[in-house]
């Protein structure tokens, strides 16, 4: 009787913790599952004027991610990769880039189960306008 008591417990608990989305990464960290996956977005003007950035974003369920970007300005491409950590606290989104060892910090709302807005709230690189928002797009 003692058992089925526990198991019950515990069960209710994993219900509970898998009702919200989140879970914890081994650091600590809390993971908005509803944020992993492959997505894309694009942006034009807001970084640099007369730029184009285009992006594909993975987001892994242990907290990393990887991000594809390709940039476009007068007709010419570059390409770049980015690697690091992400999390969520407090309706925010984290993004901490290992290459410039920052921390970019976002606003997010999910929209539906295939778009993401972002909105910045503390990000390390100088934008063509004061604020910073996109839309991902599940791949």
């Amino acid at each position: 009787m003692k058992t089925d008591y526990i198991k019950f417990t515990l069960l209710l608990l994993i219900l509970a913790s898998c009702s919200n989305g989140l879970t914890t990464t081994s650091p600590g960290k809390k993971i908005d599952n509803r944020l992993v996956g492959v997505w894309t977005g694009s942006e034009q003007d807001q970084q640099i004027e007369g730029a184009q950035k285009i992006w594909e974003m993975t987001r892994n369920s242990d907290g990393t991610f990887l991000l594809n970007f390709k940039t476009i300005i007068k007709g010419e491409s570059d390409e770049h990769t980015e690697k690091g950590n992400w999390w969520v606290k407090n309706g925010k989104f984290y993004e901490f880039h290992d290459d410039s060892g920052e921390t970019d910090i976002y606003k997010y709302e999910v929209l539906d189960n295939n778009r993401i807005k972002f909105i910045s709230k503390q990000i390390n690189v100088e934008m063509n306008t004061e604020s910073y928002e996109f839309i991902d797009t599940r791949k």
